[in-house]
């Protein structure tokens, strides 16, 4: 970029971006845990970064959420996140050893459709509804770690199932006026976007790839034909709950093809994991035949 500060993504699985912009680092739905086994491994970790100006949550279940508390817990940053799961934060209902700045967090339900600024980025969130959760991917949680041998997993899948299962969900929309584009990134598939109709379109659209939710090619079909993106960021699951990750999670060639064939003049970009990408380089990006 000449003459302008460079603006940075960097992918670390499932839907967990950072964004970074001059010396301001923004940090959505973070997840470093990678459960059972470590695998992949995170080179980046909770434990490895320096600083954080504002943590981004769009809604509470543990494949989101699960680093946010520590996080919140160790730097001094500006935090969005749900009311409820805020309130269950604070009154300690839920991991009761961290201890936080209650002034810095702020309740998404309370400021939606208002925004506010990291650094110079400015960020709007909007309510979405809820994460559908298909049965069969619940299912999956508990048979699947027996096949695996991995019984071990099964508490956490329960974990996982009781915390926040039906919850509020955001969207978040950035501006970046450094260079007049702007973002809209979903954490879940959704098609109740009703809060956004001030939205006409986008620049780019960063949604994830959720078979989990058996209207994934429906409602991603919806979003991309609504926002009219000029380049579509797909994030996806990086095999962080193995064994419970099924196959189709990681195809992303069939994903490639199924949108391709609904919408052939969208352009797909996938996030790749642990790496860097700057801003130009997604909005210059063309399609390829394989995303692999």
């Amino acid at each position: 970029m000449a003459n302008r500060e460079k603006i940075t993504f960097q992918w670390l699985g499932a839907a967990h971006y950072h964004i970074l912009y001059k010396n301001c680092r923004i940090i959505l739905d973070p997840l470093y845990t990678r459960l059972p086994g470590d695998f992949p491994h995170l080179e980046l970790t909770a434990n490895t970064i320096n600083w954080i100006d504002c943590l981004l949550l769009t809604h509470a279940h543990l494949d989101h959420s699960h680093d946010f508390p520590n996080l919140l817990s160790t730097f001094d940053a500006k935090a969005y996140a749900p009311d409820r799961y805020l309130s269950d934060l604070k009154n300690k209902k839920i991991y009761p050893d961290y201890t936080f700045d209650v002034s810095k967090c702020h309740s998404l339900e309370k400021i939606k459709g208002h925004m506010f600024k990291a650094n110079e980025i400015e960020i709007t969130p909007f309510q979405i509804g809820t994460e559908q959760i298909d049965f069969w991917f619940i299912r999956s949680m508990f048979i699947r770690p027996w096949r695996h041998k991995k019984p071990q997993a099964i508490p956490y899948g329960l974990k996982w199932l009781g915390h926040y299962l039906f919850c509020n969900c955001f969207a978040y929309h950035f501006h970046f006026p450094s260079i007049e584009k702007s973002m809209l990134y979903f954490g879940n598939l959704t098609d109740q976007v009703d809060e956004l109709d001030i939205v006409d379109r986008v620049h780019i659209l960063a949604i994830p790839y959720c078979p989990a939710n058996n209207k994934w090619l429906k409602q991603s079909q919806f979003l991309i034909n609504r926002f009219k993106p000029d380049v579509t960021l797909v994030h996806h699951f990086d095999n962080f709950m193995h064994p419970y990750t099924l196959a189709k999670y990681l195809d992303l060639n069939h994903y490639q093809k199924a949108i391709s064939e609904k919408c052939p003049n969208a352009r797909l970009l996938f996030s790749k994991f642990c790496k860097s990408i700057e801003i130009d380089d997604i909005l210059n990006h063309k399609t390829s035949r394989s995303p692999l």
